[in-house]
């Protein structure tokens, strides 16, 4: 019995599968929102009120108060009852690309940066500061928090630019505590060796999903890292746009990653479909509003997962199912996420849920495929290889051949003669054609396993099959478990 045989007794259903994931995506959900910030917080402002033109004090949106043109005041009411936590040193912390001078019942108690209505008037903040309240003010009742902000040194206007307002336990600096990124740094660690891993038995396996996931991973590695960032350095606010390029270009490139991995696993007019649509989707998306620039991450990352999640959809009602099936229930998951976020793209739940999506496939060899659906007609097994050159075609019959070898767009068709001719299509295509015999072995070699006479291994986990015409050939470590038990 093969291993292949003996892992298909042990594997789980696609039904199961999905389960798996669809748990894992709503564990990640809770996880990503409920217990991201470990902070301790005695109060968080979201209602607020700014000074129109007139002079009065009307209801406004914290996510809606950027610009570049003019200062704005902008209030927050605070309670503070007799708890024995409001005798005790108390800090009020502020976060965003903005100057402000702050104000605690019109007595001003620090500042971020200095506020001004020109560029050449403000001083530059912070992006995080804290501020530590006189005891003397934490009277019971109700106070007013008055900030007057502006933004003249972002070089694009961005209306979200209140991050967070909160009073809890005062500690001296700004700078957000790195327990605040405990989740993103726990899963940023798991990327890193899931992305590597990926990639490098896709690599040395010559499968391009796997491939494919590497880069996706490692572009949200990096995605993440600016994330993260904020909590080592506490820049100034104008560097806040740079940390912003680097997340919008390690988004753009996860999206491609994952648009071109799925049209590589997808075959036909298909493949075409998926390349084409998910980048119409994304350019047509930017001509929505959107009112952060953490928003238009989260929906641009969404948006690119659209078209093969779709496409994928329906080749499963097709039942044409492979791992991409599962598309559909990421897609989901990453859009309920940006609806429960409010733009907010660290809480979200899109780096849990690309760790879900790269370990997946790592499980995905547990699942039978047959065992859900009707029998998967077949291609044809192929008996002879068609060489076709300027001077017509050869014909030669799979038995005469011991190997074959990649060499780029091309395979050299290694004959037990010793002679070599190279055909016209690449290794992954000739193996898609299923010849007689032939199994892959390394990213780079097919072999006839009639040729085989032993499998042979050396210190550091390098293989090798020894062929009968005394000629070897490299084996993947990652495919000689399956080897070893076709040459049973």
């Amino acid at each position: 019995m093969s291993s292949s045989q003996k892992r298909v007794k042990r594997s789980l259903s696609i039904w199961q599968f999905a389960l798996l994931l669809t748990l894992a995506y709503g564990l990640g959900l809770v996880i990503s929102h409920q217990t991201t910030v470990f902070e301790k917080i005695y109060w968080s402002g979201y209602s607020l009120e700014q000074l129109n033109e007139q002079g009065e004090w009307v209801d406004g949106n914290r996510f809606n108060i950027g610009d570049t043109v003019s200062s704005h005041d902008v209030r927050f009411l605070v309670t503070i009852d007799q708890s024995e936590k409001w005798q005790r040193p108390v800090g009020l912390f502020i976060g965003g690309p903005f100057s402000a001078d702050i104000y605690w019942d019109g007595e001003k108690i620090g500042d971020k940066g200095a506020a001004g209505d020109t560029r050449e008037q403000e001083e530059i903040g912070l992006i995080d500061v804290s501020v530590f309240i006189p005891i003397r003010m934490l009277t019971p009742g109700q106070h007013e928090i008055r900030l007057r902000i502006s933004t003249h040194h972002l070089i694009q206007p961005d209306d979200s630019v209140f991050h967070y307002i909160w009073l809890g336990p005062y500690r001296e600096g700004g700078r957000r505590d790195i327990r605040y990124y405990f989740a993103p740094l726990f899963v940023l660690s798991a990327l890193i060796v899931l992305s590597f891993q990926s990639f490098r038995i896709g690599h040395n396996a010559g499968n391009p999903m796997h491939i494919g996931l590497g880069l996706f991973g490692f572009s949200i590695v990096v995605m993440l890292m600016a994330e993260v960032s904020r909590a080592i350095v506490n820049y100034p606010y104008h560097y806040h746009e740079l940390r912003g390029i680097f997340g919008w270009v390690s988004n753009i490139a996860a999206g491609i990653a994952l648009i071109y991995t799925s049209a590589k696993v997808t075959t036909g007019r298909l493949r075409k479909f998926i390349l084409i649509t998910g980048i119409l989707i994304v350019v047509a998306s930017h001509v929505l509003p959107m009112s952060s620039g953490d928003m238009r991450l989260a929906m641009d990352f969404v948006l690119f997962v659209l078209g093969p999640a779709a496409v994928f959809l329906v080749l499963a009602f097709r039942k044409q199912v492979n791992y991409f099936s599962t598309l559909p229930l990421f897609f989901f998951a990453c859009a309920l996420s940006c609806y429960w976020s409010v733009g907010l793209f660290l809480d979200s739940f899109i780096f849990i849920a690309a760790l879900i999506l790269i370990g997946g496939a790592w499980v995905w060899v547990y699942v039978e495929v047959k065992a859900d659906g009707p029998e998967i007609t077949r291609p044809e097994e192929t008996k002879h290889f068609v060489i076709r050159t300027a001077s017509g075609e050869t014909s030669i019959s799979v038995d005469q051949c011991f190997a074959l070898k990649g060499e780029g767009n091309y395979t050299a068709v290694l004959l037990a003669n010793g002679e070599s001719l190279l055909h016209q299509d690449g290794l992954g295509a000739i193996m898609d054609s299923q010849p007689i015999g032939f199994v892959r072995v390394h990213k780079s070699y097919a072999v006839n396993l009639g040729a085989v006479v032993k499998l042979k291994s050396a210190t550091g986990s390098k293989y090798w099959l020894e062929m009968q015409n005394g000629e070897t050939i490299p084996v993947s470590r990652y495919r000689v478990a399956e080897l070893r038990g076709q040459l049973e």
